[in-house]
């Protein structure tokens, strides 16, 4: 079995992997990825808001304090995207978490992803004592994931967004990392 563990690249801000690397967002990503997300982050994104994917990924990555791309390790084209935004007001301890990415990013990363999320929920965490956010309930994979990484779900939300859908509150302590 491969180690759990990230690999360094001799840039500073990449993480390398065998198929796939992690850089900080950059400008474009949204724009390239947008199109190609998964259906279920599509309609996540509806849902909330019922605006297009590369809108909710501009929206997402503005108000984020880190944000990063998994990229094709070949291509360099974005895979997913990832990142961090603050809440909690002055006294910021809290950060809203997402991830959305395309049905590609786990064509040849699946294992990779799965082996070193735990890895990058515990770099996002930086200065925060509590990550959070809403799932879409229909959004089973991400749910289940979640779960995986021990994510607490405390609440369902019953009528969110502008499409009035059920969505799933969840959160992770420092402490339980």
């Amino acid at each position: 079995m491969k180690p759990l563990t990230t690999v360094d690249s001799a840039k500073p801000n990449e993480w390398v992997y065998p198929y796939a690397k992690i850089t900080l967002a950059r400008e474009d990503d949204p724009a390239i990825l947008g199109p190609n997300l998964r259906e279920a982050d599509r309609n996540e994104i509806y849902a909330i808001a019922n605006i297009s994917p590369e809108e909710g990924l501009n929206i997402s990555v503005s108000v984020s304090d880190v944000c990063y791309t998994v990229r094709d390790v070949e291509t360099d084209e974005p895979l997913a995207m990832f990142g961090t935004s603050p809440s909690g007001g002055d006294d910021v301890t809290m950060a809203a978490v997402w991830f959305l990415g395309s049905d590609q990013m786990f064509v040849k990363n699946r294992m990779s992803f799965l082996r070193n999320s735990k890895f990058w929920v515990k770099k996002l965490f930086g200065e925060y004592n509590i990550l959070h956010n809403l799932v879409d309930a229909r959004n089973t994979i991400h749910i289940r994931w979640l779960k995986w990484l021990k994510f607490r779900f405390i609440a369902d939300v019953a009528e969110f967004g502008v499409e009035k859908r059920t969505f799933k509150q969840f959160y992770k302590r420092r402490d339980d990392v």
